[in-house]
């Protein structure tokens, strides 16, 4: 592993989806720092997934190139940068209007707290003791992982797929098992066609020019596990009011119940710290946190707000992974919309939180009826 390996992957997946959020926290109005930074990276990486769907669901229906595909994808990533370029301009130019000097830290991330005289200095120094260790956890959690592979059978697909479509230059036409043409009738197969999760890793490996074995069981799991947890602390902030030292310790303790939760292959804690790198575990792992903390967020608001269109960027984005993900988020979408009814009797925000679940239908059409 090369340094300009690493370095890749830190500009895919830490640099470009926070550039990407930049548009999302100016939009959604985050105003509090960290949580701020935080929030762009998670609903960039979201976009990413997102854009990856809309480009690889038509490419893999016709039939085109993988070249192809990472083409339409460096250039939905462009615009998805540009239009996060405009939107910083055009919050620069309105706060310089306004005589702020200070404009890009006030206008994109907002103000820092200012601490009060009252503060007490151990708790600051408790919250850094917390706050350090749940760092800790988190990221020995993701190093072990990127060290010690963990393989299973699900190699002989997922991996042997990304495999042929980088070195064939071509997407899920060729059977991963016997090597042979792959019709589009066959029950794993059309499933791929709806949520063609290895072509975004194979194109993932493209863009970076890393091997698709070393991307799925070393690089981006590390990454991924990072990603997750950012979900993770984001609702934290939700559940205890911004409080840091809290979310601090509410990683700790999900931290603890991860690392011991490898009862069987299909819990929490193994799609996460060791199946991450499939589609599945993306859903599990990734997505539906990140429904429940907009969940969270659009039930404080009486009125509609503007969370609720961020759920249409998560049912593009939980398509790809898995048709778990095409079912499950329409299902959790309907499930809240009748919470969030009854709370605040507000049929337009209801209606305008089950239409988001409209792109995860469509795929959920195009899958039953094999329109290929």
């Amino acid at each position: 592993m090369t340094c300009k390996t690493v370095l890749s992957m830190c500009v895919l997946f830490l640099a470009v989806p926070t550039w990407f959020g930049i548009f999302w926290i100016t939009f959604l109005q985050i105003r509090q720092r960290a949580k701020a930074v935080l929030a762009a990276w998670v609903l960039g990486v979201t976009e990413m997934l997102a854009l990856g769907q809309l480009a690889l669901v038509p490419l893999v229906a016709g039939k085109f190139t993988l070249t192809t595909a990472v083409m339409v994808i460096k250039i939905l990533f462009t615009a998805a940068a540009l239009l996060s370029f405009y939107t910083v301009l055009r919050v620069y130019g309105q706060r310089l209007d306004a005589g702020d000097v200070n404009v890009f830290s006030r206008a994109v991330v907002g103000k820092r707290k200012s601490v009060t005289s009252g503060e007490n200095g151990a708790k600051k120094i408790w919250s850094i003791l917390f706050i350090s260790l749940a760092a800790v956890l988190i990221l020995l959690q993701a190093w072990i992982l990127a060290r010690y592979q963990h393989i299973d059978d699900d190699d002989a697909r997922f991996v042997a797929e990304e495999v042929s479509a980088v070195v064939h230059d071509t997407m899920l036409v060729d059977d991963p098992i016997e090597d042979t043409f792959m019709y589009w009738d066959v029950g794993e197969t059309r499933k791929d066609l709806a949520s063609p999760w290895t072509m975004f890793v194979a194109a993932c490996c493209r863009i970076v020019d890393v091997a698709p074995a070393i991307f799925s069981h070393t690089l981006f799991p590390f990454f991924m596990i990072l990603i997750c947890y950012g979900v993770y602390a984001l609702i934290g902030q939700v559940l205890f009011a911004g409080d840091w030292e809290k979310t601090a310790l509410f990683l700790i303790f999900l931290s603890v119940l991860h690392i011991w939760d490898y009862t069987s292959t299909h819990t929490l804690g193994s799609m996460l710290l060791l199946r991450i790198w499939q589609g599945k575990a993306v859903v599990a792992s990734f997505i539906i946190p990140l429904l429940f903390f907009l969940f969270f967020q659009i039930l404080q608001q009486r009125k509609t707000g503007r969370y609720p269109a961020v759920l249409y960027l998560v049912s593009f984005a939980g398509s790809l992974p898995s048709g778990i993900g095409i079912v499950i988020v329409p299902v959790l979408t309907a499930i809240y919309g009748i919470v969030d009814f009854c709370c605040h009797r507000n049929w337009k925000k209801t209606l305008l939180i089950w239409c988001s679940a409209a792109p995860c239908g469509l795929y959920l059409v195009y899958y039953l009826m094999g329109l290929a």
